[in-house]
């Protein structure tokens, strides 16, 4: 795993320069990439020319090889993305989306309210100015 991000710039890029900037900025060639992808460089070399996107596997592999999120890779700006250190609330995170929609909304309702309730306490604590 390497973790190039905080190391290099990449919003504002498009997908493919993505994966060869972050290939680059790890001194990986095409070949060692493609192997840590178990893919052929062929098609790595299609996707970083834009030519071809990657399956959610392919995306996946990227993610562990280069330690970056999913919001990183494909998302363009940095105003979108929504970084989570804290790796038991990632977690977390993954497993409200496979909560039925009440049980969504519910949770919605419960963090909404204490969000509220810090807010408040905030605003009464001289913290926050009106």
């Amino acid at each position: 795993m390497v973790n190039l991000q905080e190391t290099i710039e990449l919003y504002n890029m498009k997908f493919n320069e993505k994966i060869k900037a972050l290939r680059k900025a790890a001194n990986m060639n095409q070949q060692e990439l493609a192997d840590k992808l178990s893919i052929h460089v062929t098609h790595l070399s299609k996707m970083e020319n834009g030519h071809l996107l990657p399956s959610i596997d392919i995306v996946q592999r990227l993610m562990r090889v280069f330690a970056v999120s999913a919001d990183v890779l494909l998302n363009d700006e940095k105003d979108n993305i929504v970084d989570i250190q804290n790796h038991e609330l990632s977690e977390q995170v993954m497993l409200i989306n496979q909560l039925d929609e009440e049980e969504k909304n519910a949770l919605v309702k419960i963090i909404n309210s204490m969000l509220t309730k810090k807010r408040m306490k905030d605003l009464l604590d001289g913290k926050v100015k009106f």
